[in-house]
């Protein structure tokens, strides 16, 4: 009898352990919208490769060009990303992803390819690289929230086009 409890525990430890563990996919790791409040952010050197991602999952990526040393963008990770009804929503229907400007590339490209010259900006793209949404500085969760349920019904209405055809 003392052996189904050990082995309960073994099995339920191995689901938590494949659920929250980030999912790897060709030099995209994505983790999984459940397995935190705040907004989860994808890694990916190329932004090729997240575009392609996102085209297969049928999400548009969202973008946050910062600075780390620029205020209101400290502001948006401690205050903004960390709303979980924001965070919810984004990690369910985006890919979301980090471009520090300053940093290593692709940050720098990727600033100078979208014209980014203020920070923070926010930038929405369809699964071929086209702007859907773009709002420059910051933005309070609300505000957010609300680009976003615009997006995403957007899309669903078929108003606006994923780029994937």
């Amino acid at each position: 009898m003392n052996t189904f409890p050990k082995a309960l525990l073994m099995v339920v430890t191995a689901c938590i352990l494949l659920c929250c563990s980030p999912r790897q996919y060709p030099t995209v790791m994505v983790p999984p919208a459940s397995c935190s409040p705040n907004l989860q952010f994808a890694e990916c050197s190329s932004l090729n490769a997240l575009l392609q991602f996102a085209d297969k999952m049928h999400k548009p990526v969202f973008i946050d060009f910062y600075s780390p040393w620029i205020e209101s963008c400290k502001r948006m990770d401690l205050v903004v990303f960390t709303q979980s009804d924001l965070a919810s929503f984004y990690n369910q229907n985006f890919i979301n992803y980090k471009v520090n400007i300053g940093g290593p590339s692709p940050g720098p490209e990727l600033a100078d390819l979208y014209g980014i010259t203020t920070y923070p900006t926010l930038i929405y793209l369809d699964g071929k690289g086209k702007v859907m949404k773009r709002h420059e500085g910051p933005a309070s969760a609300s505000e957010m929230l609300s680009m976003g349920i615009y997006l995403h019904r957007a899309v669903e209405k078929e108003m606006i086009s994923m780029g994937t055809e």
